[in-house]
């Protein structure tokens, strides 16, 4: 470890459970990339881990308040992110952490990108403040943890009906200021023939008889199972003056409840029919429970119109243990026709099943208590965490406020950080709604578009979709949840997503986070003809539609010439800008597979550039497969770009992605005419098929070792390591001599392509090229984007099917990241082939006038948005 680098924990490295700390590195260098690790083990003995990468600022220093995560566990700015996003390297285990006597430790460090460790910090989380007093109770049928405040009291008393046993909770609430008996509805190993309600109903008077309570009745606090038992109380046991119900049923479910030995509800039972496996072993069981106001079924509904405490109802939208937002609309519907006022209710939107105390690991899917099997709890993390953040405060608020105690006694020291989201029930749908897409519903495909919405109430809660149907009839679909502002205006270039997607301002990320249902599909948009239709629009809670707008994102801008070209050897379609010209001239080798795809080489050519792509096979009259490549073929295409009336350059620019890179660095190195090459995400050495030149083979193949190949659980294969070594003595014949070109490269590699590891080959080219003395080049790689960077705003692709490979793989990347890179990226192309591309540029200039300025600030780049409605990208790059 370096003594120059610190690892501070703000206020203090010992806090409480619930509280947030400030993550601050200091003494890094500046600008320096480095890895922070958070790891923690379980009561269980479990290991937990988290990891995201961030740069330090121009002074060497890193502030988790302040700076976002590029990549790993969570990206963007996320404080507490390192610990709701630790997760256990085995499927389905939940962070045990349910003792009260002992802190959750987690140790924080920081790692170089080699993974030296630099600097290291603990930080002990306390679940019971100084003073909180513990007593284990054991009397009567009672067997439970009573945890009481520090000072004289007197307090509000809580149960907490906890499914099986847990002091997290309870010693938590008490270090708020509540006496708080922790019961479990459970043991190790419940009886599951009767459940007594006689058993909760005698903690309630023990609860109502310490000496330091002085609420009239008692509160509830129950989430799952608990959530019934909760509600029966309310409804048969005198006494409970307010109840949280969290993620329960609204029904008794599972097994008989018994009051002065006579059943008063009978089961709602559960079908494991409607069990729904999944990939990863564990089983959604949301629709499992059965319908509770089916006829034969009433008999396990809570009576809770018989209730007289207050009711604080909080339901997850993306439960999968089950319905508890349809039990929650239920309730209220039922509590609103008794002429009932006495509940409140909170929806969490892209929230799971287990809602607890803030700043623990969010738990996907874990082995159920009572099934013994592994279930999915469901949830996105980062809503997660939100929604335990404001529910944390809501419970305390509700339960003070109806519990008959002076609040001046009992008051909390948190403050409200977060504002609710959303609530009862929706309204009639407005004929005001309106969906704007600004400047114009028809604009180019790298093109932003600035969208609003008009007409809501104050605060309401709706869901953005976006659809749009590829080349091949595959629907891709996205969707995020929106607050409305108090004027009742949504502006995605402003506002935050809650939920859905992508979460926080993302004014594009309806485009590229949109996805298929169906595994590993790519969108296929390749004819240029054709413009990329978007439908947006805007849904009520209940899914109701209410505005909707069509987008018209085209790939040729207005008088772009498309000539489909068929001389000689060359097969593809050549753009021309309007314009008299000269235009400077490209070559684009998009990738290969088979067939031709015309995007990119469109909307260059809407930017002022004259653009052939051609394909190699498997388009028109060209073989299907191939077993051999010939420079010739792509010489003979760049003298009939050079031969265009139009063309200006002296020399001409080629541009690739993938195996069309080494194609591109060997047209660089061995034919004239060229001035500037873009590789993206290609291999230093010529791949998969031997290079031929005038007959004569003058590089051979890099191999693929498929020994080297890792398989995935959604069938698509891992194939990042998978390449022969082009640096082995064996393999120097494969290896491009980018030396000996005269032409500019723009080498561009993402860090976290699955595909082959482009950033390696990109460092490799860049050592050699400064051995041999050379200074014709410029890099730039991109941390957190995956294999298929393209223009910018087209829906982000996992995976797909390899057309070399011939099986699905995965390109790598996380979404919000690699958009954000296609941004950047497509605009430094432009820039660079501007630049080294020898043409006056005020003849060149395209008539369609960029949208976006880019600003270089201490390796800082920040991305503009220069039409109404800016918005601001920051992304951090490496450049060299």
């Amino acid at each position: 470890m370096s003594a120059q680098i610190r690892l501070r924990l703000l206020p203090s490295a010992r806090c409480l459970f619930d509280e947030p700390i400030q993550v601050k590195v200091a003494g890094l260098r500046s600008k320096q990339m480095v890895t922070l690790r958070a790891r923690s083990t379980d009561e269980r003995g479990v290991v937990f881990n988290s990891s995201a990468s961030y740069r330090a600022d121009g002074r060497g220093e890193i502030d988790l308040n302040r700076d976002a995560s590029l990549c790993g566990s969570y990206v963007g700015v996320e404080p507490m992110g390192l610990l709701r996003s630790l997760k256990a390297d085995t499927l389905h285990k939940y962070f045990y952490k349910n003792k009260a006597l002992e802190p959750f430790m987690v140790n924080f460090s920081v790692h170089e990108d080699e993974g030296g460790m630099l600097a290291e910090a603990t930080n002990e989380r306390c679940l019971m403040g100084d003073g909180v007093r513990r007593v284990p109770i054991k009397e009567g049928n009672i067997q439970g943890v009573l945890f009481t405040p520090p000072g004289e009291g007197p307090f509000p008393a809580v149960l907490d009906l906890c499914t099986f046993m847990s002091e997290k909770r309870a010693s938590l609430l008490a270090n708020k200021g509540f006496v708080v008996l922790a019961l479990p509805v459970f043991t190790d190993r419940p009886k599951l023939e009767r459940m007594n309600l006689d058993d909760f109903e005698e903690a309630v008077k023990f609860l109502q008889n310490q000496p330091k309570v002085s609420s009239k009745g008692v509160g509830v606090i129950s989430r799952s199972k608990g959530g019934d038992i909760a509600l029966s109380l309310a409804a048969f046991v005198p006494g409970v003056e307010a109840v949280v119900w969290i993620n329960g049923c609204s029904a008794n479910v599972g097994i008989p409840l018994y009051y002065k030995d006579r059943q008063i509800l009978s089961p709602l039972m559960f079908d494991f029919t409607k069990v729904i496996p999944s990939e990863s072993g564990a089983n959604i069981i949301k629709q499992a429970v059965e319908n509770p106001l089916a006829e034969e079924n009433k008999g396990s509904v809570v009576p809770i119109e018989r209730a007289g405490s207050r009711f604080l109802f909080v339901a997850s939208e993306d439960d999968l243990n089950w319905d508890s937002k349809g039990y929650l609309d239920d309730m209220v519907a039922r509590l609103e026709r008794h002429q009932k006022k006495n509940f409140e209710s909170v929806i969490y939107p892209a929230a799971g099943h287990l809602l607890e105390p803030p700043y623990g690991p969010h738990c996907p899917s874990a082995l159920h208590g009572m099934l013994r099997f592994p279930v999915m709890w469901g949830g996105e993390p980062q809503a997660h965490a939100a929604a335990e953040l404001h529910l944390w405060k809501k419970i305390q608020d509700f339960l003070r406020t109806h519990l008959s105690c002076n609040p001046a006694q009992t008051k909390s020291n948190i403050e409200d950080t977060w504002d609710p989201i959303i609530h009862p029930t929706a309204p009639q749908m407005s004929s005001q709604v309106r969906l704007r897409l600004l400047p114009s519903a028809r604009c180019l495909f790298d093109e932003p578009v600035q969208v609003k919405v008009a007409g809501l109430r104050s605060k309401q809660v709706v869901t953005m979709r976006a659809r749009s149907t590829d080349e091949k009839g595959v629907v891709f679909s996205s969707s995020a949840t929106y607050r409305a502002d108090s004027s009742g205006e949504i502006d995605l270039s402003r506002d935050a997503s809650l939920s859905g997607n992508y979460v926080g301002v993302e004014p594009m990320g309806l485009l590229w986070s949109m996805r298929s249902d169906v595994l590993h599909k790519r969108f296929q948009k390749t004819n240029s003809l054709n413009p990329h239709v978007v439908n947006f629009s805007v849904h009520e809670e209940e899914g109701r539609m209410v505005a909707e707008a069509t987008n018209e994102r085209f790939l040729m801008g207005d008088g772009v010439s498309r000539v489909p070209v068929k001389q000689g050897n060359i097969r593809g379609v050549l753009f021309t800008p309007p314009g008299e010209g000269p235009f400077p001239a490209v070559l684009d080798l998009y990738t290969f597979g088979g067939g031709l795809s015309e995007k990119r080489a469109a909307l260059l050519a809407s930017r002022g550039f004259l653009v052939l792509t051609v394909a190699l096979y498997g388009h028109d009259d060209m073989p299907k497969n191939i077993k051999e490549v010939h420079l010739d073929y792509f010489e003979e295409s760049i003298k009939f770009l050079k031969n265009q009336d139009k063309a200006g350059s002296n020399g001409v620019g080629v541009i690739s992605l993938s195996k069309s890179g080494d194609l591109a660095l060997s047209i660089a190195s061995y034919l004239p005419g060229v001035q500037a090459v873009v590789w993206i995400n290609g291999c230093s050495a010529n791949v998969a098929f031997p290079l031929y030149y005038k007959n004569r083979q003058i590089l051979s193949a890099l191999k693929f070792d498929i020994n080297k190949v890792t398989s995935t659980e959604s069938g698509a294969i891992f194939t990042k390591y998978g390449m022969h070594d082009p640096l082995k003595e064996e393999n120097k014949a494969s290896l491009v001599p980018i030396e000996r070109a005269s032409g500019r490269f723009l080498f561009a590699a993402s860090e976290d392509d699955f595909n082959w590891d482009s950033k390696a080959y990109m460092d490799e080219m860049v050592d050699r090229l400064k051995r041999h003395g050379k200074e014709n080049f410029e890099s730039v790689s991109y941390p957190g984007a995956g294999h298929y960077l393209e223009p910018p705003f087209g829906p982000y692709c996992p995976s797909s099917f390899h057309g070399v490979v011939g099986m699905p793989v995965l390109w790598g990347g996380e979404p919000r990241a690699h958009a954000a890179a296609e941004v950047h990226l497509w605009k430094k192309i432009q820039e660079f082939f501007r630049t080294h591309l020898n043409c006056d540029e005020t003849q060149t200039k395209s008539k369609s006038a960029p949208f976006l300025s880019f600003r270089l600030l201490r390796g800082r780049i920040s991305l503009q948005l220069l039409s109404e409605g800016l918005f601001v990208l920051l992304l951090y790059l490496h450049e060299e």
